[in-house]
């Protein structure tokens, strides 16, 4: 289903604007049925990211984690899926909010805490990005596309 050519990259952020501009420039790669998964700790940048990819996409509502509702929607260019796992602790519990129909829809799914995922039930095409906190506002980011 992964239509889009990111294959594999590395970036060391300096400041949160430079997370929240690669995010606006990966997304003018994507396409319908992409699937990103971000893996990465608390503070990493990873909504900053999905920010600069919906703002790409022309999404005009407040893009924020939806650590409480699970899965956000959002209407732009292409409908964008904002999934958030934080707060997921059980693989029954994934199965329970429909992730599959977000990951086979119309539009582009973003999951962040995307490591809670068994790699078994991860999208088979899909592009990871893991953030790393070098300090306070540097970010070792790197990419992988899988096929």
């Amino acid at each position: 289903m992964f239509q889009s050519k990111i294959l594999t990259g590395r970036f060391v952020s300096k400041n949160p604007l430079q997370t929240f501009n690669l995010g606006v420039k990966i997304a003018g790669m994507l396409k319908r049925g992409d699937i990103i998964c971000f893996i990465g700790p608390l503070g990493a940048g990873k909504t900053l990211f999905t920010q600069g990819i919906c703002k790409r996409l022309k999404v005009k509502d407040f893009v924020n984690s939806p650590s409480f509702k699970i899965i956000n929607e959002y209407s732009g260019k292409i409908p964008v899926y904002h999934v958030d796992l934080y707060r997921i602790n059980s693989f029954k519990e994934i199965e329970n909010i429909g992730l599959d129909e977000y990951i086979y829809g119309d539009g582009i799914t973003i999951i962040e805490w995307a490591e809670k995922l068994d790699r078994r039930s991860l999208p088979r095409k899909r592009v990871e990005i893991e953030l790393k906190i070098r300090n306070k506002n540097e970010r070792y980011i790197k990419w992988q596309q899988y096929q």
